[in-house]
C-alpha cells in the first residue's frame, strides 16, 4: 500500500546507494583483471558463499551480507564492472573485445577450483537483446560457466535476473520518471515486458543437479506490474540495478530460498 513517509533513499541520491563491493572499492574496474576479492557476513564462519560476477549480481551484496551475518555464512565476492563470470573458450588475445573479462573470469576460477566455496551465487538470466522480443533468457555461456564450476564440484546458486527499466526499447531512471510524475506505477515496468512467465534458467538449467534457481520475481514484482517504490522505499537506484536499501527487504525471502536449498538454517 502506498505510504506517506518519504521515499528512501531520496531521489536525488538514489545512484549513491550502492553495495559495498562497490563502496569498499572491492569491484574490478574497466582494465582491472585480477580476482580482486572482499570478505562479508561472518567472515569466521565455516559455511561459504562466494557471490560472483557483474553489477547485477554484486546488487544482492546486501541481502548476503546481512542473511551471512543472521546465520554464520561467510561470503566472499568476485566481482567486475559489466562482466559476468565465464568460463572464455577461445585464447586470451590483447585484440579480442573481451580479453578484459576473460582474463578476469580465468583469474577467479583459478581462485574457485583452488579453494572452492560451499555455493557461488551468481545470475541465471538477463534481458533479450532489443528485436528478440520481451522477456528474459538463459544464454548459453551462463551454462556453460555452470558446467565448469559442476566439474570444479562448486554447486551454484543461480538468481533470476530483476526487470530492468525499459520503455519500448529506451531505459529509463526509476529516479528520474518519480521526479517528474511521483507515479510509483507508471514509473515501474511491465511483468511481461521484463520476464517471462517461467523462469528460462529452468530449462536451461534442467541437466545439471548441481544448480539451484532461486526467484524472487514474485516478491520484486506485482502480478502484471513491477513498481518503482514498494512501501516507501526506491526499489531501483538507477536503469537496472536494486537500491540496497530495497535488497536489504528482500533478505527474509531470499533467505527462505536459500534455506531450502542448503538446508543451513
Amino acid at each position: 500500500e502506498p505510504v506517506s513517509a518519504p521515499v528512501q533513499p531520496p531521489l536525488m541520491v538514489a545512484d549513491r546507494d550502492l553495495p559495498a563491493t562497490t563502496v569498499d572499492e572491492c569491484i574490478a574496474v574497466h582494465g582491472q583483471r585480477d580476482a580482486v576479492t572482499c570478505t562479508y557476513g561472518d567472515p569466521t564462519a565455516d559455511r561459504r558463499i562466494v557471490l560472483t560476477g557483474g553489477s547485477h549480481s554484486e546488487h544482492w551484496l546486501p541481502a548476503l551480507d546481512l542473511l551471512g551475518r543472521e546465520h554464520h555464512v561467510r561470503v566472499d565476492t568476485f566481482v567486475k564492472v559489466g562482466c559476468p563470470l565465464s568460463d572464455p573458450q577461445t585464447p586470451l588475445t590483447e585484440d579480442s573485445v573481451t580479453v578484459d573479462c576473460d582474463t578476469w573470469s580465468k583469474n577467479v576460477l583459478a581462485a574457485l577450483e583452488a579453494d572452492p566455496p560451499d555455493y557461488v551465487f551468481t545470475t541465471s538470466t538477463r534481458p533479450k537483446e532489443p528485436g528478440d522480443g520481451p522477456g528474459d533468457y538463459t544464454p548459453g555461456w551462463y551454462v556453460a560457466l555452470w558446467e565448469t564450476l559442476a566439474s570444479y564440484d562448486i554447486p551454484v546458486l543461480a538468481i533470476r535476473d530483476t526487470p530492468w527499466m525499459v520503455d519500448d526499447g529506451v531505459g529509463y531512471r526509476a529516479a528520474d520518471c518519480l521526479a517528474r510524475s511521483g507515479d510509483v506505477v507508471a514509473c515501474g515496468v511491465a511483468r511481461a515486458d521484463a520476464l517471462d512467465d517461467v523462469d528460462p534458467a529452468r530449462e536451461a538449467a534442467a541437466h545439471l543437479p548441481t544448480v539451484s534457481l532461486l526467484d524472487l520475481s514474485d516478491v520484486v514484482c506485482r502480478t502484471d506490474r513491477c513498481l518503482a517504490v514498494e512501501g516507501n522505499i526506491l526499489v531501483y537506484r538507477d536503469r537496472d540495478h536494486l537500491t540496497t536499501a530495497y535488497v536489504r527487504t528482500l533478505a527474509p525471502e531470499l533467505g527462505r530460498q536459500l534455506s531450502v536449498v542448503t538446508g543451513w538454517w
